[in-house]
């Protein structure tokens, strides 16, 4: 049997995972996954170790706070790798964790396969060394990252971005505005306050707050729901609130697509929202020593990825002190007041998809990796 590690922390890695792990068993049929990874992964096939609920950590504080844990989560993994010896070990996003694991799995003689960079071009180049040590090959979705990586003389693939395959409408405008208790009347909000915990609890407070400064009873808020997290996290909020607002998931696109504009937290969100083409306010808000650090570190004048991949800022950026339901409130206002405005954000996300890349992403992915598990050359 060949067992292949596969790593992924996020909401986002689970569902880009999952549709990896699925072209890569059309292809390799024999192997079997084990690792890191949610609901979408293992319904995919992955025979779960820890499920990403349970890392669910973000920020420095929060971080520090789960070290222990962290590590626990490491050695297991290590543990489990020299007891089924891995063919190859693919590793999605969530540097903090895959760049520190990498190099323990080169050294067991692990092939390692890099599905979507790190973001080296917003944190500076420091993790180039590291990354050229430790991985055999990097997939990027972004073709400027395969520049990066090519001056790097590191092996790279630009597979394109595999949202350009997930993100469908399946329900009519109808069907959503029923299913989302809609009147007729109702000028749709979406709100997507993040998939991590500690940023529902700092982001949506501000957006059900900015519902409230505008006080339009016609504006109805429709919270997007991460698979990742419990109901309860977003009901915690919305009680404290005393706001009517629905929480759906797993038709997050429909809202997206049927919204009059989005409230977005920023992230793999953007993109998606950027993709149907609907405009939006991106927003970001953590604690004051993750945001110092944070801030320090940045090397680019923007964080939303609609506004990295445009080159430029197309959508409005609320972040951190800026986040206030009253800054929120008057962008909002803008779009639903200011019609061409509206029209000039919608015409610039209309180029966003054609930055991404050819559909397959996740099947060209596989190929490459395929690639390199059945070469007979690695990097030590």
């Amino acid at each position: 049997m060949n067992h292949i590690l596969i790593i992924a922390g996020e909401a986002s890695g689970d569902m880009h995972g999952a549709g990896f792990v699925r072209e890569f068993l059309q292809i390799r049929p024999d192997c079997r996954f084990f690792g890191l990874g949610g609901d979408m992964m293992a319904k995919a096939g992955v025979n779960l170790t820890y499920h990403i609920k349970s890392l669910a950590f973000f920020g420095f504080w929060e971080v520090l706070r789960n070290l222990w844990f962290l590590r626990h989560v490491k050695k297991e993994l290590l543990s489990l790798a020299d007891e089924l010896q891995p063919k190859m070990a693919v590793l999605i996003d969530y540097p903090g964790f895959n760049l520190r694991l990498a190099p323990k799995l080169k050294k067991r003689g692990v092939k390692i396969f890099y599905y979507i960079s790190p973001q080296i071009w917003a944190w500076g180049e420091k993790r180039v060394n590291k990354i050229r040590n430790s991985v055999d090959m990097m997939a990027t979705i972004f073709e400027f990252e395969k520049d990066i990586y090519e001056k790097a003389a590191i092996p790279v693939k630009w597979v394109g971005h595999p949202l350009i395959d997930t993100v469908k409408i399946s329900l009519t405008e109808e069907e959503f505005r029923h299913k989302a208790d809609l009147e007729d009347n109702d000028i749709l909000i979406g709100l997507f306050p993040g998939s991590r915990e500690q940023e529902v609890k700092k982001i949506l407070p501000e957006m059900l707050s900015a519902l409230k400064v505008i006080k339009d009873k016609n504006i109805k808020g429709v919270i997007s729901r991460s698979p990742a997290l419990d109901e309860s996290v977003y009901r915690e909020v919305i009680d404290r609130y005393g706001i009517n607002v629905t929480v759906l998931e797993g038709i997050n696109y429909e809202l997206m697509a049927y919204a009059k504009m989005n409230i977005v937290c920023s992230g793999t969100a953007t993109l998606e929202c950027a993709i149907i083409g609907t405009p939006m306010v991106v927003v970001y808000k953590t604690s004051f020593v993750t945001y110092c650090i944070a801030r320090n570190l940045v090397k680019i004048p923007d964080i939303g990825l609609v506004n990295v991949v445009a080159g430029k800022r197309i959508v409005p950026e609320l972040i951190q002190n800026d986040c206030t339901a009253e800054n929120i409130a008057d962008i909002t206002m803008k779009y639903l007041e200011d019609d061409k405005y509206y029209r000039l954000v919608k015409e610039q996300l209309s180029h966003i998809k054609s930055k991404l890349g050819d559909s397959g992403a996740a099947k060209k992915a596989a190929v490459a990796a395929v690639e390199l598990m059945q070469s007979d050359i690695t990097k030590t």
